[in-house]
């Protein structure tokens, strides 16, 4: 199959560029202007289209046969859907660079095409953009033209050069799912319901401005560290820390560039967000701006999904983009409602297809839990199970604040949290189904039953800290992660033989902890739970991603969610793609076949929402 390489120049001025518009909302814009398209087909020389829309339409469409050939750009989200949505071409398959960079080396702080041509030594990309702010190509005289141009062949023939550094070292499952994730963004099918959005924004609006009222009228709590972190925790939130590098105490991390303070403006409880947006000095909170740019959406028509591959740096996780995070659309508050204005077009249903607690299972099976394992298999109910444990007495699914601990305690307390960090946890989840709140000698004796029961995966903990960190370090390749070996050791990092894993970039003991670097310099603390958590994420990820690209091959996904894959399907193919989808999430791959027992849920609805 022949590769086109493919990248355009477009007008953009201050007040419209991709900084300032989603990148679907800057393409279908009326100021939109193609200046040049660049193009290269496999190793022949890079060629440019110039004209009219119309005449570089014809020149497009007449360049190969797009229906066998692969199209590779950096940044994929932009050029593909440019050529999707103005041009009419969906290729074979897409590819991306800039996406194959950051599974590759997520340690990078930048994945630009300028920044990977310095990395990897190719020609310099030059700045002519730089200059082309407000200029249309009726505008440029011969000279800036030609500027332009060499500028533009440039970068496509480091695409290619960047292709080849790259592609070798992704395996075709991965190529499959960049494929997959751009085919998201380039043939969306998700409808909005546009005034059931702006009813829920409407209402957003009111209830954020008077939870603002009210925390402005107690400035003093709001401002003062101390009374603000009693307002957190009577929401349920264990405040968040630091040490002072100017004490070397321990105190709150409520500023402005404090990452965990600030990522409690996306936490599930909309009281938490008003509260943290009054201490930012807001004005918006970041569930209405979510509903305002889903609304905007809408307009312009089918909603594009936008996820970043490989975007979590160190699990390889999807991450979201565009302005709007669709892996973070929480069961309650605006962000239900907006699941529910996430429609199917007419003759058509949501199709969400669950891999049930796979990160659960993968810990278990990681660890050589056998016994969970085995009842796993068996079709217990772990969460039950846990929590008859935890109060002498056989739970069932009708005692549901028990079960609730129950599950709290097996999902939060298999990557090591402590009993400060689960009681908030279950005292924050527990407000929403009315569970009375847990003091911390409850939480004290909960993780010690937890640990005492689940002692496989303590010592997983335990081999982590003490086996896997060192040999990481010391570059001793080869070496077993977890207790089957599925995961060795490898360069910066863990993965599975061959393929791209977890990365510990420059890892090294300081100061009495693991440490490890990731953008600009930037450290991160590591150990042995952490490790655990990080090898379980990307193990899981790599099953589910497994069995969505098995369901992608006959059934296009539409969205990605974590444990999720989400298809539109016609309502006549509905009873065969819901069997195709089950069968294809009961299945493993090859290399944990038998020994991780999944299982899965599947719904169906007129709605995102309604299919959950």
């Amino acid at each position: 199959m022949r590769t086109v390489y493919v990248d355009f120049e477009t007008y953009y001025d201050s007040d419209y560029s991709l900084s300032k518009l989603q990148t679907d909302a800057y393409i279908v814009d009326d100021r939109y202007e193609t200046i040049m398209v660049g193009v290269a087909i496999d190793d022949e020389p890079p060629m440019s289209i110039v004209g009219s829309e119309a005449s570089i339409t014809e020149q497009l469409q007449n360049l190969c046969d797009w229906d066998n050939v692969q199209i590779c750009c950096h940044n994929t989200m932009f050029d593909g859907y440019i050529l999707a949505r103005r041009y009419g071409i969906n290729p074979r398959m897409w590819t991306c660079t800039q996406a194959l960079s950051r599974m590759v080396h997520p340690y990078l702080r930048s994945h630009s095409l300028a920044n990977m041509a310095r990395f990897y030594r190719l020609e310099d990309k030059g700045t002519a953009v730089h200059n082309m702010k407000g200029v249309r190509l009726a505008d440029m005289d011969e000279d800036t033209f030609a500027d332009y141009e060499a500028y533009c062949l440039t970068d496509v023939k480091i695409c290619r050069d960047l292709h080849r550094e790259l592609s070798y070292k992704s395996p075709v499952l991965n190529n499959l799912l960049i494929d997959m994730t751009i085919r998201m963004f380039t043939e969306p099918e998700f409808v909005g319901d546009l005034d059931l959005m702006q009813d829920l924004y409407t209402k957003e609006v009111q209830r954020k401005e008077g939870l603002l009222a009210l925390a402005q009228a107690d400035r003093s709590e709001i401002m003062s560290s101390a009374k603000f972190a009693e307002k957190l925790r009577a929401l349920g939130v264990y405040p968040p820390t630091k040490v002072s590098p100017r004490t070397g105490k321990t105190t709150f991390a409520f500023a402005k560039t404090d990452k965990e303070f600030l990522a409690l403006q996306e936490h599930p409880d909309s009281e938490v967000q008003a509260l943290v947006a009054a201490r930012l000095g807001a004005k918006t909170t970041i569930a209405e701006t979510r509903a305002e740019r889903f609304i905007e959406m809408t307009k312009r028509g089918p909603l594009p999904v936008y996820l970043n591959y490989w975007g979590a740096k160190t699990t390889g996780r999807y991450s979201g983009g565009n302005k709007v995070n669709w892996q973070n659309l929480p069961a309650r508050g605006i962000s239900a409602g907006l699941r529910n204005a996430l429609r199917a077009p007419e003759g058509h249903s949501v199709l969400v297809g669950d891999s049930s607690n796979i990160e659960l299972r993968t810990v278990m099976a990681l660890a050589g839990q056998t016994d969970v394992i085995e009842k796993l298999e068996a079709g217990v109910d772990m969460y039950c199970d846990f929590a008859s444990r935890m109060f002498g007495r056989e739970v069932t699914k009708a005692d549901k604040a028990e079960r609730f601990l129950g599950k709290t305690a097996m999902l939060g307390l298999q990557y090591g949290a402590g009993a400060a960090r689960f009681q908030e946890m279950a005292n924050l989840q527990g407000k929403y189904i009315g569970a009375e709140p847990i003091t911390m000698d409850r939480a004290y004796e909960i993780v010690e039953l937890y640990r005492s029961v689940h002692y496989e995966v303590t010592k997983l903990w335990q081999h982590c800290e003490h086996s896997v960190l060192p040999n990481i370090a010391n570059e001793n390749w080869l070496e077993q992660v977890d207790v089957r070996g599925w995961f060795i050791t490898q360069k910066d990092g863990f993965g599975r033989p061959g393929e791209p894993g977890v990365v510990y970039h420059k890892l090294r003991y300081k100061e009495n902890n693991w440490i490890y670097t990731m953008g600009r310099n930037e450290e991160v603390r590591i150990f042995g739970p952490k490790v655990v958590e990080n090898l379980c994420q990307h193990a899981a990820m790599q099953i589910v991603m497994w069995q969505t690209a098995r369901i992608n091959q006959r059934y296009p996904v539409k969205l990605s969610v974590h444990d999720e894959a989400v298809c539109i399907v016609p309502d006549d193919e509905l009873v065969e793609a819901r069997a195709y989808m089950e069968e294809c999430l009961n299945l493993t791959p090859k290399w944990c076949r038998g020994y991780i027992p999944v299982a899965c849920e599947t719904e169906v609805g007129a709605s995102y929402g309604e299919a959950k």
